[in-house]
């Protein structure tokens, strides 16, 4: 058991969290879509009435604010318990925090980001939400309504954060597809040319390493860090390798 846990702390300790990536690019993103996300449900909540329908139309036949408050969770689920939904939140809130440290792929970051920003910006913004007219507190501000019926999308009045995880969603099937295009396109070249698909795995996994060693961390000793302009470089150069490389063939 002890061995367990010594293994699991060195572990953690000797992970590569690529922590310069995300305090140089991802964090200013989160920041960023969080206070959007919270000036925007400011802006409704002092100069909207709650629950007034049918609201203000913005783009006539396609999108309007409608004033809301939402005690329960994305698009109104588990409203008639806030209890539960707050506890959801929270759960889903740290589980997204907990994917955001150890992810490491640059590509998955994307979606990942924009959850983490929608699920952070709704459940600290239920702290300041005005009561629903039955006197709830804890809600969620919501005002963004389609004016369109596509697979009841009129029915739903949700924000930015919510905004923001649906799109997360959205590219995650993008990558997925992608994903398994590439697979199809390596298999189908490692059964035409494996020394060729060698040679780009091992483009590939350099390309990986050294975005890797690059956002490694902020504090690397001297001697083992380079410029953004030499990880560029470096990264341009494999590119160009790969594609010499192709071209012979």
């Amino acid at each position: 058991m002890k061995d367990f846990i010594f293994n699991i702390k060195s572990n953690l300790k000797t992970y590569n969290y690529i922590w310069k990536y995300k305090l140089v690019w991802c964090l200013p993103l989160i920041l960023i879509l969080v206070l959007f996300d919270w000036i925007t449900k400011a802006i409704v909540v002092s100069t909207m009435t709650l629950d007034e329908s049918p609201g203000v139309s913005f783009i006539p036949g396609f999108i309007g604010f409608e004033y809301t408050i939402n005690p329960g969770a994305a698009y109104g689920m588990n409203a008639d318990n806030l209890g539960l939904a707050v506890t959801i939140a929270a759960i889903v809130t740290l589980f997204l925090i907990a994917i955001f440290i150890f992810m490491k792929n640059k590509y998955w970051l994307i979606p990942i980001n924009l959850m983490v920003s929608g699920s952070v910006a709704n459940l600290i913004a239920r702290a300041w939400a005005p009561e629903t007219k039955d006197g709830i507190k804890g809600g969620v501000v919501d005002f963004i309504k389609f004016e369109f019926n596509f697979l009841g999308s009129n029915s739903y009045i949700f924000n930015l954060a919510d905004a923001w995880v649906s799109i997360a969603v959205a590219i995650i099937l993008i990558i997925f597809i992608v994903y398994i295009v590439l697979i199809i396109i390596e298999t189908t070249m490692k059964n035409k040319n494996e020394e060729k698909f060698e040679f780009y795995s091992d483009i590939v996994n350099r390309k990986t390493l050294l975005f890797e060693s690059y956002y490694h961390s902020v504090s690397l000793k001297k001697e083992d860090k380079i410029t953004y302009f030499e990880y560029l470089k470096k990264n341009k150069e494999l590119s160009k390798e790969w594609k010499e490389y192709k071209n012979k063939g």
